[in-house]
């Protein structure tokens, strides 16, 4: 099998450039770090022209090849496989590479992946979706050239020719629009038909009266809201949200039976070539003030809430448990407890906690251990899950499962699919909602939960409208 070589492409390539030109020959995937740094990294990575197509379905896998000269395991050999992400992890080893180079699998996990395959599922979504790849283009970071990642040359030749065109042809990306305009922006996000405030207080009495009986110390309950989505409505919602809402683990996700547009702000798990794990739980929200003197008001005020804190840290003692049974004995510890972080237009509390995988483990054993993201669930998780499925309704789908790629060697980064659109012809749900505690108010909540659904909400009613006045000034005399 030929070695994975790289090759230069042009500083003024974008990866909506390289997406654009990709997306005509089959589907892509984008993940991409919108607010580079130490703690989130800083390459953003465009896969296409995947080698094969595997989907996770009702317990059962299915792996397409799409190009030829790989040997896959049969559909029976990952039928003997004991979870989801081994048969992912069968995959990747039969598709090779060279560790930690990030070509591998693409894709996500939805959070009904590992549950019976007798209950509901989100149509026509699978429970996991991934493009096996071996070509990828990577922005180490904000102002290097880009590199292309490939094993076949002459496909690599033919790819660079192309970029170098790209590159020559795209025009500048819009500037960020500030904070301030943005809130300035007049657009009316939410509708008569959304979840009103009465309707939440019903279920979150029934949270509540959970709690009180001590069947659970925090529910993450979940709601959607869906909106009308116009043609390529998914792929320019992903180019607004890049550029005024930038995330650290924003994500585009497009085939042809959907698209996926997330701007998650939170990691769920990273394994580096080292074996080294690291989770950032994500629980306790405040709105982010304009000027900074409030911003640090509202900072203090949040890392001294007791509400916000016992949120965040059981999550992250759950997190601590699901990676102590993997990692080396000793070896995991929370590094940064209950930090808060600066996002587009909120604050989060979140918790680092690390760990080493330990000998004989390997990541698909850590997936297994600690999927779904317990901070999408509550404590203690599977009775949890349970008490959600009577309160929610409706199937998650893709939302709060997880969303990133696995490589050679078990290299990893993955997301927690939330602040997420999935896009199905011509209509878009996002899901919002948050932990509820025994302090929690069922007002505060759901204000909270409408917080968070803003800003992919304006840049949804944003993309309707223009397309409407678009059309308006075509058919004007």
């Amino acid at each position: 099998m030929a070695p994975l070589r790289s090759y230069p492409l042009p500083t003024l390539l974008t990866p909506p450039a390289v997406a654009q030109a990709w997306r005509r020959r089959g589907p892509i995937v984008v993940l991409e770090t919108g607010r580079p740094n130490a703690a989130h990294g800083e390459q953003t990575l465009v896969a296409g022209l995947p080698v094969a197509r595997f989907e996770w379905s009702r317990g059962r896998a299915r792996i397409e090849a799409l190009r030829a000269g790989i040997r896959w395991p049969s559909e029976s050999d990952l039928a003997q496989e004991r979870s989801p992400f081994h048969a992912l992890e069968r995959c990747v080893q039969a598709l090779g590479g060279d560790a930690p180079l990030p070509c591998g699998a693409y894709g996500w996990f939805g959070y009904e992946a590992t549950l019976p395959a007798e209950l509901p599922r989100l149509e026509p979504w699978p429970d996991g979706w991934f493009l096996l790849t071996d070509v990828v283009v990577r922005f180490d970071r904000p102002g290097a050239p880009p590199t292309l990642l490939a094993r076949d040359d002459r496909l690599a030749r033919e790819l660079q020719a192309e970029l170098e065109e790209v590159a020559a042809a795209s025009k500048p990306e819009l500037a960020t629009r500030s904070t301030a305009d943005r809130r300035h922006t007049v657009v009316l996000p939410f509708t008569a038909d959304d979840l009103d405030a009465a309707t939440y207080s019903e279920r979150f009495a029934q949270a509540r009266a959970s709690l009180a009986a001590g069947e659970s110390y925090q529910l993450c309950f979940t709601y959607p809201l869906t909106r009308p989505l116009p043609p390529d409505g998914a792929f320019r919602l992903w180019e607004r949200l890049r550029r005024d809402h930038p995330a650290p683990f924003s994500a585009y996700v497009e085939e042809p039976r959907f698209a996926l547009v997330s701007c998650s702000p939170e990691r769920f798990l990273r394994v580096d070539a080292d074996r080294r794990v690291e989770a950032r739980p994500m629980k306790g929200t405040a709105s982010k003030p304009l000027d900074a003197v409030s911003r640090a008001t509202a900072s203090r005020e949040l890392q001294a809430s007791g509400k916000a804190l016992a949120e965040n840290l059981m999550i992250a003692d759950l997190l601590r448990n699901d990676l102590g049974r993997v990692c080396r004995l000793g070896s995991v510890r929370a590094s940064q407890p209950a930090l808060v972080e600066e996002h587009a237009t909120l604050l989060q509390m979140v918790s680092v906690i690390e760990g080493d995988l330990d000998r004989g483990r390997s990541t698909a054993d850590l997936l297994a251990s600690a999927f779904p993201p317990g901070s999408m669930t509550g404590a203690p998780k599977v009775r949890s899950i349970e008490l959600l499925r009577a309160l929610e309704r409706s199937p998650r789908g893709p939302y709060a499962g997880i969303l990133g790629y696995l490589a050679s060697g078990g290299v990893c980064d993955w997301s927690v699919v939330i602040r997420t659109a999935l896009c199905v012809a011509g209509q878009a749900q996002v899901n919002v909602g948050g932990g509820l505690v025994w302090d929690s108010t069922a007002l505060e909540e759901w204000q909270e939960s409408r917080d968070k659904a803003q800003p992919l909400l304006c840049a949804l009613a944003e993309i309707v409208l223009e397309r409407s006045a678009g059309r308006a000034a075509e058919l004007a005399p």
